[in-house]
């Protein structure tokens, strides 16, 4: 049994049900299940998983709401297709930025479809490629606007009850400051739940969508009032997959005995990339192999390819402490043998640049910063921990090898890649060439345009 599947034996009790915000009944446990699950793995994994925050003075908040406004779809017109996402996803080809998740999707309705996007650091990337491109954020920043700072005397008797019911089944989370969290992201969906709702149920009714494709809406959290709002309304509810997918995710992984109330909550489709995707998932709702559109043609375009002898180092955001020891000690067994070391991190991690990865500039390894396929195209190996990277970098021909350690057998087939112990290790496996090329026919769908129409088509006509 694996750490995550304990702890969604707990989904099987009636009680969790029980609670709820008293706005149109709502359960409060989509709110906050994928921060409880995630939790408890990494407490379990001893592993951490925050982010450094980027911090907004008064007037680049002022700006962002500004810039929010403009670009925030004003028309009364009918879209069949809506695309919600983030600018995260976006990367930058020439002078314009595309997104590597939606735009291919995009491009096959242009007429039918728009996107609307969250911008991850208040900071839109502009100009795009895709005409119908607008903010998301105004949605949140209008409600918000509308919402009283004051909770129901009941909803805030209700989270009480919540808490101390979670902190039975979650006796292994002791840390007072995480419950203190939960409990104030539980006021803060209970007061703007309603407001939320009513603003994408406003846009719903401008716009007319027959079907919205959402990232991220098996997390739950923030995403549930919109997920409402759509379905209230008889809009059909996707999730386009954007990353990786395993048996230890908590958010494509539930309970067999789910109660039927819950898929309320969720979406009615999930888009995965392929086979290996699907098979590493249980969620009680519609899966469609379509395939990554953006990998796929990029692949097809790949033209007079030469190798470097380039490793590509990937960032592992829970334990950035460890990849620093790491590639520091990797480039110091590899000096002199004419092998190029270059350093990728995740894009929520730029702030760590100038703190836990500083050591890694002053030692002399190169920031990868260029789009993460033109580096694949030209890299022989590539390192890193459970991550799309590996798969990706499989379409790419090059040589994946993982660490091993418990996180890793947790979340990914570690058969499929060479495994390294010790760095000592990986380095002789690459010096005397001991290593294997990983399979590629079950890990991403072919034909994802002709998939996608056949979706569009049976949904929408």
């Amino acid at each position: 049994m694996s750490i995550l599947d304990k702890y969604l034996e707990m989904e099987n009790s009636d009680k969790l049900y029980n609670y709820m915000f008293s706005y149109k009944n709502t359960l409060m446990y989509p709110f906050v299940r994928f921060k409880l699950l995630r939790a408890a793995t990494i407490f379990e994994l001893k592993i951490s998983h925050s982010y450094d925050s980027l911090s907004s003075n008064t007037i680049q908040n002022f700006v962002y709401k500004l810039k929010s406004f403009w670009y925030f779809f004003h028309a009364k017109k009918q879209s069949d297709i809506v695309f919600f996402g983030s600018d995260i996803s976006n990367i930058r080809l020439g002078n314009v930025y595309y997104n590597r998740l939606t735009e291919n999707f995009a491009n096959e309705y242009p007429e039918k479809t728009i996107l609307l996007e969250s911008s991850e650091k208040k900071n839109y990337k502009r100009p795009r490629t895709y005409s119908k491109v607008f903010s998301r954020d105004f949605l949140t920043i209008s409600a918000k606007k509308s919402s009283s700072a004051s909770i129901d005397q009941k909803d805030l008797e209700q989270i009480n009850f919540f808490l101390q019911f979670l902190k039975e089944y979650y006796s292994s989370i002791e840390d007072e400051a995480f419950w203190e969290k939960i409990k104030k992201a539980l006021i803060r969906h209970a007061i703007m739940l309603p407001f939320l709702y009513n603003e994408y149920q406003k846009f719903f009714k401008k716009v007319s969508p027959k079907i919205i494709f959402l990232d991220c809406a098996c997390y739950g959290g923030s995403n549930i009032p919109l997920i409402m709002a759509a379905k209230d309304l008889g809009i059909s509810v996707a999730e386009y997959q954007h990353g990786h997918v395993s048996l230890a995710h908590p958010a494509y992984n539930y309970s067999s005995q789910l109660p039927t109330l819950y898929k309320y909550y969720l979406p009615e489709f999930f888009m995965s990339y392929g086979k290996y995707w699907i098979e590493n998932s249980r969620i009680p709702i519609m899966i469609y192999e379509i395939g990554n559109p953006y990998l796929s043609d990029t692949v097809l375009q790949r033209t007079n390819i030469t190798k470097k002898r380039q490793i590509l180092y990937i960032s592992f955001a829970p334990d950035p402490e460890h990849c620093v020891k790491e590639i520091i000690y990797l480039n110091k067994l590899l000096s002199g043998k004419e092998y190029t070391i270059v350093f990728r991190i995740h894009p929520k991690e730029t702030l760590r640049l100038h703190t836990v990865y500083k050591p890694i500039i002053d030692a002399g390894i190169s920031i990868d910063t260029q789009p993460l396929y033109e580096t694949l195209n030209h890299t022989m190996y590539v390192i890193g921990n459970f991550s799309t990277v590996l798969f990706e970098a499989v379409m790419f021909d090059c040589i994946v090898f993982v660490r091993d350690n418990l996180c890793n057998r947790e979340n990914m087939a570690m058969s499929k890649f060479n495994v390294f112990c010790s760095i000592e290790n990986l380095v002789d496996d690459i010096l005397s060439k001991n290593y294997k090329t990983t399979e590629k026919n079950d890990l991403w769908a072919n034909d994802w345009r002709e998939k996608y129409r056949q979706l569009i088509n049976s949904l929408i006509g």
